[in-house]
């Protein structure tokens, strides 16, 4: 393949390129964007730090040619099978993913894949898409090419709660779609569906199965029953001290974390919950560096990732943290997420295998955010982690259903 470094050079009848993927600092990004446009492309960007107004504009331009902007700051999306920036390459199928979070476009996806489906495209609107300045611009366009696909014949939408007049422009548009439409704003609750034909869903987990189930596809078995819940919290406590009391989660993932945060919220109501991050949910930490009592952090968050990578490129820094979390004698439990693909971390799980295997006094749970034809060997790694004592569950919403039901018991011990 050729690369170029100028946008200018490429002659689009010789090379017939239909996308353009822009990883450049976000001074840089508009510019590029605009040449890209120009040329008849698409656009991923991926670039972060570019304004607003510059957002809207470029999408406002792409929308005049009919042309689809991705981004910025997105994260993730699947084109015609290719695996943009931290995206897994998940199986071909029949369910489209139109997105403003990438780890949980990625996390309904390879959910999806692992109930034995697959997915057409994975379209990254950016995380601001859904703002009311931006008005949810490439949802829309996406939900349109989505209908349009003939291979895709459910849609499913995926965000954090954001904008109410946007969301229910995006939702009252899904409305008048032939397909159907699966929707989840993380965080909202039913009276955002209230009116609306989508099939409204509140996890993750719960909108790749219900695309499944629309899709004509089998889900049964996929999660714990609460009796195989209550059995393994047993067989976990028998296994801790008395000192060991507390939880630590640490996530790379910002939707991960967020999605546990709200369950933890509402199954953990007693229970004191810290956090890097400012919400609703959790006491912020007076030293992000310092955990106390229990506590999740989102490594990916903006205190961690000003002094290295995000974790996804460089899993060197949640490393660090968990080795020093692990000399707490007083942790009992630990929470990691993991996530592949061909632009992440070439291993992001073996060292960290290596180093749960010196601690079998304490008790780690993680997932798994990967595809069968990820480079990192997704079915390898699970075994790795299982060899090392981690109970491997199938989504973050099953490990955050365990985690939770093991701090109501520490908390009742």
């Amino acid at each position: 393949q050729r690369h170029y470094a100028d946008i200018n050079e490429i002659d689009m009848e010789e090379d017939a390129y239909d996308l353009c993927q822009i990883s450049l600092p976000g001074e840089y990004a508009t510019a590029e964007a605009k040449k890209a446009l120009a040329k008849g492309m698409d656009l991923f960007i991926f670039s972060d730090n570019v304004s607003l107004e510059e957002e809207l504009e470029l999408k406002q331009l792409g929308q005049s040619l009919g042309k689809l902007v991705m981004g910025p700051d997105a994260g993730v999306a699947l084109i015609d099978g290719v695996a943009l920036a931290a995206g897994s390459i998940i199986r071909k199928g029949p369910i489209g993913i139109v997105a403003a979070s990438g780890s949980g476009a990625q996390e309904v996806g390879c959910i999806i894949e692992k109930c034995g489906m697959g997915v057409s495209n994975i379209i990254g609107t950016g995380g601001r898409d859904l703002y009311p300045q931006i008005g949810g611009i490439t949802m829309l366009e996406g939900i349109r090419r989505m209908e349009a696909d003939p291979e895709t014949t459910v849609i499913v939408l995926v965000s954090k709660l954001a904008d109410l007049g946007v969301m229910d422009r995006v939702l009252s548009f899904a409305d008048h779609c032939e397909k159907p439409v699966v929707a989840l704003f993380l965080g909202s609750d039913e009276s955002l569906f209230a009116g609306h034909r989508v099939h409204g869903t509140f996890s993750l987990e719960a909108a790749a199965l219900k695309a499944v189930t629309l899709a004509g596809g089998e889900v049964s078995g996929f999660d714990y029953t609460e009796r195989e819940l209550e059995t393994l919290v047993e067989n976990c406590m028998a296994k801790l001290n008395p000192q060991q009391k507390y939880f630590r989660g640490l996530y790379c993932g910002g939707t991960f974390t967020e999605e546990a945060l709200q369950y933890f919220a509402a199954h953990n109501r007693e229970v004191a919950l810290y956090s890097n991050l400012k919400n609703a949910y959790s006491i912020k930490l007076e030293d992000s560096e310092q955990s106390k009592g229990h506590t999740i952090l989102d490594l990916g968050a903006e205190d961690f990732t000003a002094k290295a990578p995000h974790p996804v490129f460089d899993p060197g820094l949640r490393l660090k943290r968990l080795c020093r979390e692990l000399e707490d004698p007083q942790v009992a439990v630990a929470l990691l997420d993991f996530i592949t693909g061909p632009g992440v971390a070439y291993d992001p799980i073996t060292a960290f295998a290596q180093e749960c295997a010196k601690h079998p006094d304490i008790i780690f749970i993680s997932n798994i955010c990967g595809s069968l034809e990820d480079p990192q060997n997704v079915e390898e790694k699970q075994r790795l982690l299982e060899k090392s004592g981690v109970i491997v569950t199938k989504s973050n919403y099953q490990s955050t259903r365990l985690a939770s039901a093991l701090m109501n018991a520490l908390e009742r011990r």
